[in-house]
């Protein structure tokens, strides 16, 4: 809405005066001694009865107009008249206006608002708006109802504005510029304040490009950084300054304990959301970009934001005892660091090490971290794999045995109902060794001298969050002792054979040389 002085004056005369009015209008008991009189200047006053002139006052003309008198006794036009705690308007004619908008010119700095025009409401008893921190639900020019503020001398606000509510706090308002005044709502693109004196800004002394965009609700209070916005079952955030937010908020990482090697300038970590750089639209489930406190730069990863608050899950290990977090998603169990990484490959969390693992990727490092969750959920420490496929990526695999291969290497591995894998166990004639792979000759039969002792499937188990042996149980192979296995990883069981030269004999597994080879 654009207003000038002449269209203000425009809105209030049609209805007031006509055409070939000559004012002022004298009363019925005016002579020459009393009533209106103009001067040599032509400057209008009015005698009382002693033919003095009248001064400070209201005079009510025949035309049923109010006129106000100045201080000197001269007519008052085209200006404001402050008569008591009243503030009114009279347009050129000397007319006090009604139910209609006026302004004059500051020029002057009548306001020490950096504005050119001043704008007022008079309402229908010729008064101007001017309560403070009232929203007024005016008419603009274009008869579209809008809302508006004055202040206790009837100036018409614009710009930004802080306004105290009835709870005794501020809200933040856009008020457009000097020739609109009246709150704007939902999306704005905006110029940042940047005088710090105007206390609009909560953090005046953060930085930004210029224009961003804001969030005013349909009653016109800009939304902040304790308060986000849902549209079509999208969310946005807000920082502290009411600045729509994209990319990471508030990017910053905490200090985990237990994960080695870290240190203390990773705080507040577990309190990230992402917002789309462009829309601002809140991430929600599966997200591939790089990590909050990387600006962009470094390789990205993938994360996992809750569908309801948008958090990413597990960062700072919030959601493990250890360093691990681990979530079901669509049916599938996927693990995640500290970091909130969807971690993918072959983990050990407990004392089984993969690292030499062609299937251990060298950014996921969780020896000796513990279990994974937390509280009753948690799962147990112990080896295991989530999928480095495209199609399944990160899916943890359980309850089957499965043999990966990598540039010319290959192992295979088997996994528990739970997910984690057999290590130092026989299952169905087949040793999975320390690291979880399955013992296997290069080609024919060959000897192995176990490291540890071996124990049966059957009297493993997972027991308060552990896994761990049967009470009682023995193991069928003890560290030291010799088996002999195939290629394909069967192990020979009783017999006799020989192997590269020498005969065994062969009891419950274990691989004796022959009494006559001794």
């Amino acid at each position: 809405m654009k207003r000038t002085l002449q269209q203000a004056f425009a809105v209030c005369m049609i209805s007031l005066l006509s055409a070939s009015m000559i004012l002022p209008a004298f009363g019925e008991e005016e002579s020459e001694k009393t009533g209106w009189v103009q001067e040599a200047d032509g400057r209008w006053a009015c005698l009382d009865s002693n033919g003095e002139k009248k001064t400070s006052t209201w005079v009510l003309g025949k035309d049923r107009n109010h006129y106000y008198l100045d201080d000197d006794g001269y007519m008052a036009a085209g200006t404001v008249v402050d008569d008591g705690d009243d503030i009114y308007y009279v347009d050129e004619k000397g007319v006090r206006v009604v139910n209609c908008w006026a302004s004059q010119s500051n020029a002057d700095g009548l306001w020490d608002e950096d504005v050119d025009t001043i704008w007022y409401y008079i309402g229908p008893k010729g008064k101007a708006k001017k309560q403070e921190n009232h929203a007024y639900h005016i008419k603009d020019r274009a008869g579209e109802m809008q809302k508006y503020f004055f202040d206790d001398e009837g100036h018409m606000l614009s710009g930004w504005q802080k306004i105290l509510n009835n709870d005794g706090n501020y809200d933040t308002y856009y008020l457009g510029n000097e020739n609109q005044g009246y709150v704007h709502t939902q999306w704005q693109y905006l110029m940042v304040p940047d005088d710090p004196d105007d206390e609009i800004l909560d953090n005046p002394s953060k930085s930004y490009d210029g224009y961003e965009m804001f969030y005013f609700g349909w009653d016109g209070k800009m939304k902040r950084s304790d308060e986000s916005k849902l549209e079509n079952g999208q969310q946005f955030g807000f920082d502290e300054n009411g600045v729509m937010l994209t990319g990471w908020a508030p990017a910053i990482h905490s200090y985990n304990p237990n994960r080695p090697g870290n240190d203390s300038s990773r705080d507040n970590l577990g309190i990230n959301r992402y917002y789309d750089e462009v829309t601002g639209i809140m991430a929600t489930g599966w997200l591939y970009t790089t990590d909050p406190d990387t600006d962009g730069s470094g390789d990205p990863h993938w994360f996992y934001c809750d569908k309801e608050d948008g958090y990413l899950y597990n960062e700072g290990g919030k959601d493990s005892d250890g360093v691990l977090g681990w979530k079901k998603i669509d049916g599938q169990i996927y693990f995640f660091d500290d970091y909130g990484h969807l971690v993918t490959g072959l983990i050990s969390t407990g004392d089984n090490d993969v690292s030499g693992s062609p299937f251990a990727e060298s950014e996921f490092d969780f020896t000796g971290t513990g279990v994974i969750g937390t509280g009753g959920n948690a799962r147990p420490a112990g080896i295991y794999y989530l999928s480095q496929n495209e199609g399944t990526l990160g899916q943890m695999v359980k309850g089957k045995r499965i043999h990966l291969s990598v540039d010319g290497e290959s192992e295979t591995y088997h996994f528990s109902n739970a997910g984690w894998a057999y290590a130092n166990v026989l299952v169905d004639d087949h040793i999975y060794g320390d690291d979880g792979a399955m013992l296997h000759s290069d080609s024919g039969w060959e000897i192995f001298t176990m490291d540890k002792d071996i124990y049966d499937k059957d009297d493993i188990r997972e027991d308060d969050g552990d896994v761990t042996v049967r009470t009682g149980a023995e193991p069928l192979i003890r560290a030291g002792e010799t088996v002999i296995v195939n290629k394909s990883g069967k192990v020979k069981k009783k017999g006799n054979i020989k192997v590269e030269g020498t005969h065994y004999d062969v009891t419950d597994y274990v691989a004796t040389v022959h009494v006559d080879e001794k």
